[in-house]
């Protein structure tokens, strides 16, 4: 496919599988929050010239998050939708929302501004919170998504029953989601062949890329049922990284004939803007034994901390703590480990 797709920003076929780019969401822990204004236009126009019909932009934890965690991004929210609703014709974009981190004015005023879909994003043994926040949005005239964290902790039966309440929540669509990068593509296939059989909305798949398998597993969810694939151009994204926009775009074209997405215009967006931009580092063997571990990046710190003071090895202690609990380890039970170690 050569040319720029002329489809409406909202697909209606239910068996296509649609791109959801994250670039400017995700990305944005690459660049400790700090996209510029210019990267961010570009990112958004490009996109939209490519095909791409549903582009989320903000903070890395979403609406508010900046400000509730005082880490705010270079581009707040209120000047990100204004810069989303200028440059977009016929994208949508949207932004993430956690309970708790957002309010619910943040996200009528997101709404007002113009934001056409939300991402409402709990882990996946708390969901209960969502509940408000999905009947706000559908209120609002948003499409609503729901996002299950840490999908990994749980198991298909869990996972596919906390997904069709997640549903019956009044969400448009459910995702699942490899939060550290440890699923299999043999994995990826059981789950979301289960779940397009038992959950009676959309799926969505979001993959990071600990074990460098992130394109395979969004292959596999998409060849088994999943209608939405979260990608980014160059995989950047917060630790290892996530599906690669470009190269997810060209595997469809190369699995399924005409898409709608321009693999090369979305070649030439990544390496052009986003591959030049600096990046914090990315310490490979930690985001590996995450991977194999199933730890969350965000517990790295703490895990490493705890073993440093207690002068035991630090993936010895992260595999000794995922044994125990993946989904938040207090730093409490992360020293109780680490002692029992050291003894």
């Amino acid at each position: 496919m050569t040319g720029v797709s002329q489809e409406p920003a909202v697909r209606t076929n239910a068996t296509a599988v649609e791109i959801l780019d994250c670039t400017l969401r995700d990305g944005s822990y690459s660049v400790n929050f700090a996209f510029k204004e210019e990267t961010i236009r570009a990112v958004l126009a490009g996109l939209e010239r490519s095909g791409i019909g549903l582009i989320e932009l903000g903070h890395g934890l979403g609406l508010n998050a900046g400000e509730a965690l005082s880490q705010p991004s270079l581009v707040p929210d209120d000047e990100c939708f204004v810069i989303a609703t200028e440059t977009l014709d016929r994208a949508s974009w949207g932004m993430f929302c956690i309970p708790g981190l957002a309010e619910p004015d943040h996200l009528t005023r997101a709404a007002e501004a113009g934001m056409g879909f939300v991402r409402i994003g709990v882990d996946i043994t708390d969901v209960g919170p969502a509940e408000p926040f999905v009947a706000l949005a559908q209120e609002l005239g948003l499409r609503t998504f729901v996002n299950l964290m840490k999908t990994n902790v749980l198991g298909p039966d869990g996972a596919v029953a906390t997904a069709r309440r997640c549903a019956a929540f009044g969400a448009d669509s459910v995702y699942l989601v490899d939060s550290v990068g440890g699923y299999l593509p043999h994995e990826v296939a059981e789950l979301f062949g289960r779940a397009a059989t038992e959950v009676p909305v959309p799926l969505g798949f979001h993959g990071h890329d600990n074990l460098g398998l992130a394109n395979a597993n969004a292959l596999a969810a998409a060849t088994a049922g999943a209608r939405f694939v979260d990608t980014t151009l160059d995989g950047i994204g917060r630790g290892a990284g996530n599906t690669v926009t470009e190269s997810f775009a060209a595997t469809l074209t190369r699995r399924q004939g005409p898409t709608g997405y321009d693999h090369r215009a979305l070649a030439r967006l990544s390496e052009s803007v986003v591959r030049p931009l600096a990046r914090l580092h990315d310490d490979r063997t930690f985001q590996v034994m995450g991977g194999l571990t199933q730890t969350h990046s965000s517990f790295f710190p703490l895990i490493t901390h705890c073993a440093e003071a207690a002068g035991v090895d630090v993936f010895e202690l992260m595999a000794a703590v995922a044994e125990v609990e993946r989904v938040r380890p207090t730093e409490t039970l992360v020293k109780e480990i680490a002692a029992g170690l050291r003894r």
